[in-house]
C-alpha cells in the first residue's frame, strides 16, 4: 500500500472545527473535524489531530530512516514498537504499540 507523497498541511476550514489536511500531490484534502455525539472535543483537539495527521508522511520517513540506520544485536522494546507502528501505518496488523 502506498499513501500519497507529502507534504501534507494542515488548514482551518470553516466552521472553524473542521479542519483539513492538504495533500497537493493529489490535489484534494482531508477533513477533520469532531463527530456529533463528541461535540465537547475542542476545536483545539480536532486543530491537533489534523496537524498530527499531516506530519504521519514526515514521521513515517523519520522512523523508518531512524530503524535503518541502528545496529542491534537484541531488538529492544521500542524498537518492535516502531516497527509495529510502521506496519499499522502500511495497512499492516493493527496491533497496539507497547507502552
Amino acid at each position: 500500500m502506498t499513501h500519497t507523497p507529502g507534504p501534507w498541511r494542515a488548514s482551518e476550514g470553516w466552521p472553524s472545527d473542521i479542519w483539513h489536511v492538504d495533500m497537493p500531490g493529489r490535489k484534494w484534502s482531508v477533513g477533520v473535524s469532531r463527530h456529533d455525539e463528541d461535540y465537547d472535543m475542542p476545536v483545539e483537539e480536532v486543530q491537533a489531530n489534523a496537524h498530527l495527521i499531516a506530519a504521519a508522511p514526515e514521521l513515517l520517513a523519520a522512523l523508518k530512516n531512524a530503524l535503518a540506520e541502528i545496529w542491534m544485536d537484541d531488538e529492544p522494546e521500542w524498537a518492535r514498537g516502531a516497527r509495529a507502528a510502521i506496519a499499522k501505518a502500511e495497512g499492516g496488523a493493527d496491533e497496539t504499540t507497547p507502552d
